[in-house]
């Protein structure tokens, strides 16, 4: 009966293949899957890796679409601003598809082995458990797909499946957790090498699997905070009753990346995409948590530097003169010989149209774990696979295109700047807004002059993190300030929160002075859970390159009442969500970009550009005077041509369930900030 069982199935897997088109259905019937579906947690772990993104998909899905929106890559801004690629988009629409293809055929085939009968007790107990798995990243992979597209189906079942709105697939998603959940039995673990080699990334062990199935429920039911908090609350309490979730470290979701061209490798592998900091986490991380950058750069920081830990006099010798007080210094004036500002001023960050040419003296610890800076090169442990300048930086000269060889120079080694929203969008206002490398007189050579994301996330060689301990226990300390039932104080969760980022970086050194400092960002925001009174601004020096004299301004922070959030700028809930997004840094670009959505949190500049940006809803180059707005930031991507050609009549029932006739980027989702 085994061998007719797969027969059946090795059959209709060459159907298959002979039959396939740009895109696999996401129904199929099991006897029709492919012959590396035969156990199902075989198709479970092409589901799993799969979603890990080949190189073609990773640079357009994860760094060109999710990291340019979420402000974790600088240099391209276009998808930011509400541009869309309907290739890129379709990347995405297909690999989601396939992978909840392969999660079904998981589940179906433990459906169609358990009922067999054939299976012995220990087998049964891990094939209910794959299926409960299975089941559980069906819920993920949707969430991919819901949280960038909208609507999607939730109907599994059909050949031809209608799509459901937002609202329906979250609802189906909750319940859906819920009862995988409670399904799981820890008393059957995977006990075989083929077993557990069917999951890449618990090895098929159920009590961490029901500990990520709680935590993604949590995720999913803060997910409804703003839209429907009473559902958001009574989903959230009964995540907590169900258990812990991830809190440890041993319990991140997790896959090793592997070098080649595959669906394991890096995600941020490709050389040619500089991945350069932005302007919004350059402003978050500068100043935040009164560590200062001497004794960061002394901590052991094996992961980091070559020749660990740096002695003080290296540090001293080699940091030391470019070390300066972020706090009384702003950084350079960008104005040309005349005094002009050689940039466009339309945004609110406080700190654009001033490069800050140093290393801050108080930093967060995390910044040396996520980019290096420029002329650090040779410093950092090298891979020998991310093409880094070798080099020292560039001198730094604002634009003056016709006195170019007469511009003031400024050494801009191990300089700390983040490039604004924006600033990929067209040529004008990068021609407008770029910096001159001295060496060679061309522009755009940012890679020079800006932080890049360091080599160890480039390099194939690191876990790709779908879901850490902190954000479990960021979510606990955002329900406790909510007022639901977290099991735990919302200090406690968001200083375990903090502790647990610090320890999978290695940088725990500067933990304790960091949770009590009140120093403020950039943006007005300190880390102390306690400390909450509004900063004020100030008087601070910067250098004016004309005069080349220092000279003294009124620092501004940004407006309380005319950003996203419109609340505050340092209160309980901006302290968790700022933590949350540099954590999840930078792995999870699609969680800070919806916690964005939902909240307006944490801060992020306002776009900024020598043109319109006809993507945006409303956005003038005066807007950034009267207030941000939903419709200035991208909310969502534009569905692939692929699904409008090949069935109009859902494309269109889509579009009709998220209240839209023609299709655009800045419809809010249905759990998003209107």
């Amino acid at each position: 009966m085994k061998i007719n069982r797969i027969l059946a199935l090795t059959a209709g897997a060459v159907a298959l293949l002979a039959s396939c088109s740009d895109f696999e259905e996401i129904n199929k019937n099991p006897k029709a899957a492919s012959a590396s579906d035969l156990k199902p947690y075989w198709a479970l772990d092409k589901a799993i890796v799969s979603d890990q993104q080949n190189p073609n998909d990773a640079e357009r899905v994860f760094v060109l679409y999710w990291g340019d929106i979420a402000r974790l890559d600088g240099e391209n801004s276009s998808r930011a601003v509400g541009r869309s690629n309907d290739e890129w988009a379709g990347c995405l629409y297909n690999l989601t598809r396939n992978c909840v293809t392969s999660t079904n055929n998981a589940i179906k085939i433990a459906d169609d082995a358990i009922a067999s009968g054939e299976l012995g007790e220990r087998e049964t107990g891990v094939f209910n458990n794959v299926k409960a798995a299975s089941r559980i990243w069906r819920v993920y992979l949707m969430t991919e797909f819901v949280d960038s597209f909208g609507c999607f189906t939730t109907d599994f079942e059909s050949t031809s499946p209608e799509y459901k709105s937002v609202e329906e697939c979250y609802k189906f998603m909750l319940a859906e957790l819920a009862e995988s959940v409670a399904a799981i039995d820890v008393n059957f673990p995977a006990s075989t090498d083929a077993e557990k080699k069917g999951d890449p990334a618990y090895q098929l062990d159920p009590a961490k699997w029901k500990n990520f199935g709680i935590s993604m429920w949590m995720r999913l039911a803060m997910r409804l905070s703003e839209v429907e908090p009473a559902t958001a609350k009574a989903e959230f309490e009964k995540a907590v009753a169900a258990g812990p979730g991830i809190r440890t470290a041993d319990g991140t979701f997790r896959i090793q990346e592997k070098s080649g061209w595959w669906d394991l490798s890096g995600v941020m592998s490709r050389t040619w995409d500089w991945l350069t900091l932005s302007m919004t986490t350059a402003n978050l991380m500068t100043n935040l948590g009164g560590a200062k950058a001497e004794d960061i750069l002394k901590d052991p920081g094996k992961r980091f530097y070559k020749n660990a830990p740096l002695k003080p006099e290296a540090v001293a010798e080699t940091y030391g003169p470019y070390i300066k007080d972020a706090s009384t210094y702003l950084g350079i004036h960008m104005v040309d010989k005349d005094g002009n500002k050689t940039y466009e001023a339309n945004t609110d960050s406080p700190t654009w149209g001033y490069f800050f040419d140093g290393i801050p003296s108080k930093i967060d610890p995390r910044a040396f774990a996520y980019y290096v800076l420029p002329s650090d090169y040779d410093n950092r442990i090298e891979t020998g696979y991310a093409t880094f300048p070798s080099s020292k930086a560039p001198l730094l000269s604002p634009i003056d295109e016709a006195n170019f060889a007469n511009a003031p120079q400024f050494d801009v080694s191990f300089s700390w700047n983040g490039l604004p929203c924006g600033y990929g969008y067209d040529d004008l206002f990068t021609s407008k807004n770029a910096l001159y490398n001295s060496s060679n007189g061309s522009k755009l050579n940012y890679g020079k002059t800006y932080p890049q994301l360091q080599e160890r996330y480039r390099n194939n060689n690191e876990y790709r993190v779908f879901f850490g301990p902190w954000e479990t226990y960021f979510l606990l300390a955002e329900a406790a300030v909510r007022g639901w039932n977290a099991g735990i104080g919302a200090q406690a969760a968001y200083e375990a929160g903090i502790k647990a980022s610090f320890e999978y970086l290695n940088v725990d050194a500067n933990y304790e002075a960091y949770i009590n400092s009140e120093d403020y960002n950039r943006v007005g925001t300190s880390v102390k859970f306690t400390h909450t009174a509004e900063p004020q601004d100030y008087t601070i020096e910067y250098l004016d390159p004309v005069s080349n004299t220092m000279k003294t301004m009124t620092y501004k922070y940004p407006v309380a009442s005319k950003t996203l959030y419109g609340k505050a700028l340092n209160d309980q809930l901006t302290k968790i969500i700022t933590q949350k997004f540099i954590a999840n840094t930078p792995w999870l670009p699609l969680e800070n970009w919806s916690d964005h959505r939902r909240t307006g949190l944490p801060f992020w500049e306002m776009p900024c550009g020598s043109t319109e940006f006809p993507y945006l809803n409303g956005w003038t180059k005066t807007s950034y005077q009267t207030g941000q707005k939903v419709g200035f930031y991208a909310q969502r991507m534009n569905y692939p041509n692929s699904f409008k050609n090949a069935n109009p009549t859902e494309y269109k029932h889509a579009l009709e369930l998220m209240g839209m006739t023609d299709e655009n980027t800045v419809t809010p989702l249905w759990w998003a900030k209107k």
